[in-house]
Formats: C-alpha cells, structure tokens, sequence
C-alpha cells in the first residue's frame, strides 16, 4: 500500500487556519512547506516539515533510510503527490506498522542486500524542510542530530555552521 493510498490527517495552510486545533503548515514563496504542526502551537514555532512521496509505500518507509527524518517532526510527515500536499501521515500510524514489521522480523538493518540498489518505476526522494536558526531553508535527504550537517549561511560569504533547526 503506497503512503497516498493511506487515510491521511487533513492539514491546512497556516495563513487559512481557523480555531479547530488540526494541522498547519507554513509554505514559502513557491507554496512548498516548510513547517508542520498545531495551530494552538503555531505561535511557538512549528518544526520542520518532512516531505514523503505518495507513491512510498510504508514498507520502503519503515525499512529505509527515510525513517530517519521522521524524527525532525512529532507529529508526522506530509504526504506529497508532486506539488500538491495530500494530508499528514501520523506518527502514530507509522509507529504501528513498525510494531509490525518488527513482529514479522523485517526491519531494516545495517547489512547491505541487492534490493537496496534497485529502484522499482518512478521514485522521489523523501526530504525534510529545515530552516537554520539563521534563517537559511535547507532541504535534507538524511539527518542525523549526533552528526548534523553544515549549513553555509544565509548569504554567500557567511561563515559555514553546523545546521541549528529553528521552529518556524
């Protein structure tokens, strides 16, 4: 089952929100995301948006690489069928199919297999939406919080820093 195939939490921009607590993203000049949340939340700042493709499914989810960007957000990622935002995937929702996986002994693990190199039709990388607490947008395809990666500045002769995640 692909991730847009799943039911998915409604979200909503954060400029059209109205008082029923759901989900908001805010969205940059292009009206791509960049912050996922609670409205009730918004005024402490929303954290990174992760960027799943709807064609995923849970398993290449669950069992890959992408798992790791999940931790950028607490609440989920959203789910994206080219550029238009289909709704959020929920934590909780992954955290299940995980307790599944596990159960069936097929979580994903370091040793290297053939079916990693193979990519079956069209493919879009999962990505996160990091904004730099000096307010550079950064997007990741991987993250690491004990190793995080080097944002060069806001501008072109900034000095570069390690990437500090900012709540947008």
């Amino acid at each position: 089952m692909t991730l847009g195939e799943l039911t998915l939490a409604p979200v909503t921009p954060l400029t059209e929100a109205v008082a029923d607590g759901g989900y908001v993203m805010t969205v940059d000049e292009e009206g791509r995301p960049t912050a996922l949340g609670r409205l009730d939340e918004a005024d402490a700042g929303l954290p990174p948006a992760v960027l799943l493709p709807a064609p995923m499914t849970m398993s290449a989810l669950c069992t890959g690489a992408a798992l790791d960007l999940l931790a950028l957000n607490p609440y989920g990622a959203l789910v994206q069928d080219d550029d238009r935002t289909l709704g959020v995937l929920e934590r909780h929702t992954v955290s299940s199919y995980l307790v599944t996986l596990s159960a069936r002994g097929t979580l994903r693990s370091d040793t290297p297999s053939p079916s990693d190199a193979v990519l079956a039709g069209a493919y879009a990388t999962p990505v996160a939406r990091v904004v730099c607490h000096c307010g550079r947008l950064t997007t990741l395809t991987a993250y690491d919080p004990d190793f995080p990666p080097v944002c060069p500045g806001p501008v072109p002769r900034a000095t570069p820093h390690p990437l500090a995640i900012r709540a947008q």
